[in-house]
């Protein structure tokens, strides 16, 4: 058996009532954290390699990358109040989308800012971070010369532009150029003319070789000859041309530039942190340098002034930016996305 003295067990006793009302630890020795939800793949990597590192290097914020930022999950949590996310980094028909169902939180503007951002790509709720072409892309070596594709009216013309096609098995993207194939300009495209796209698209509808639904599998299907042309994104079409050689060629006239949001899910654990972050990734500088890792366009126009000439030459952005292409109406796919899978169910099955 252990003794104590009366005395011993009185500092005990002391020292234990003095500790039981000391505050806790400041919870400033707590690294801030700030978790950002995002697409995976090259493209996480490549904002990890350019913004992220960046970010807690200047901050002291670390940041948490979550490879998943889909809409059904984004709804869950913020229903559930159980928010995992603090940025979350999507489609901007989904920015439209919670807009209408009071998923996001407003941006403090105070914070974020605006500067460089086209009106038409920011919001309350959100901002546009990164800009893609959807484009008109074919093999030089099956298409070269005299038949080189130079509209969506030549990749209709299956009499003089020989050779097997290829399109996205959906209706986004396709009805657009199905219309400027009918000869809509990229500038009016839109309400959609439904009716006027479906027939468009009834012409050509045999002569599709192959309607592919994974993006990975045109590059694969362009330089191996099954198909001649196809729609198709332009950093893909770069980056296979870069690494393998391929003879690929983008065609930018009347293409369509889509772009990635970024937005705070109501009731995020972390909301400042998550301006800050976003301010961060919408510098004109970084964006710069995210474009050139990726050929994806920066949203913030005074990135252009900061590449070179053949950089700029690259980037959905500046094809926008000279009229060449168009801009996907994002709240118009919000408001008709499910009627438009539907009715291209249906015509397909025809």
């Amino acid at each position: 058996m252990v003794f104590i003295s009366k005395r011993r067990l009185a500092n005990v006793l002391a020292a234990t009532l003095f500790a039981s009302v000391l505050p806790a630890a400041p919870a400033a020795f707590a690294q801030e954290t700030v978790v950002f939800a995002g697409f995976g793949g090259s493209i996480m990597a490549a904002q990890r390699k350019v913004y992220f590192d960046a970010f807690e290097k200047e901050t002291g914020i670390k940041v948490i990358d979550v490879p998943d930022s889909g809409l059904p999950k984004i709804k869950a949590m913020v229903n559930s109040g159980n928010v995992q996310w603090d940025v979350a980094n999507t489609l901007g028909m989904y920015v439209h989308q919670g807009i209408k169902e009071n998923l996001w939180e407003k941006l403090d503007q105070k914070v974020v800012g605006a500067a460089g951002i086209p009106k038409e790509l920011r919001n309350d709720y959100g901002i546009g971070n990164a800009a893609y072409g959807q484009i008109l892309a074919y093999n030089t070596k099956l298409s070269g010369g005299v038949n080189a594709p130079k509209t969506w009216a030549d990749f209709w013309n299956v009499s003089g532009k020989a050779g097997p096609r290829g399109l996205f098995d959906g209706p986004r993207y396709i009805l657009e150029f199905a219309l400027m194939a009918d000869g809509v300009a990229p500038k009016d495209l839109y309400p959609l003319d439904v009716d006027r796209a479906f027939a468009s698209l009834d012409k050509i509808k045999s002569k599709v070789s192959i309607w592919w639904k994974q993006w990975p599998q045109v590059p694969i299907l362009l330089s191996s000859g099954e198909i001649n042309m196809s729609n198709m994104s332009n950093a893909r079409i770069q980056d296979i041309v870069a690494t393998e050689k391929v003879p690929l060629e983008i065609v930018w006239n009347q293409g369509l530039m889509t772009v990635d949001w970024l937005v705070v899910p109501r009731g995020a654990k972390n909301p400042a942190n998550a301006m800050k972050l976003i301010a961060f990734m919408s510098r004109p500088d970084l964006q710069a340098k995210f474009a050139q890792a990726t050929n994806i366009g920066p949203v913030n126009a005074d990135s252009i002034s900061l590449m070179s000439a053949e950089e700029q030459q690259k980037l959905p952005s500046v094809h926008y930016k000279n009229g060449e292409m168009g801009l996907v109406d994002d709240a118009w796919w919000a408001e008709n996305s499910d009627k438009m899978i539907q009715r291209w169910d249906s015509w397909k099955l025809k």
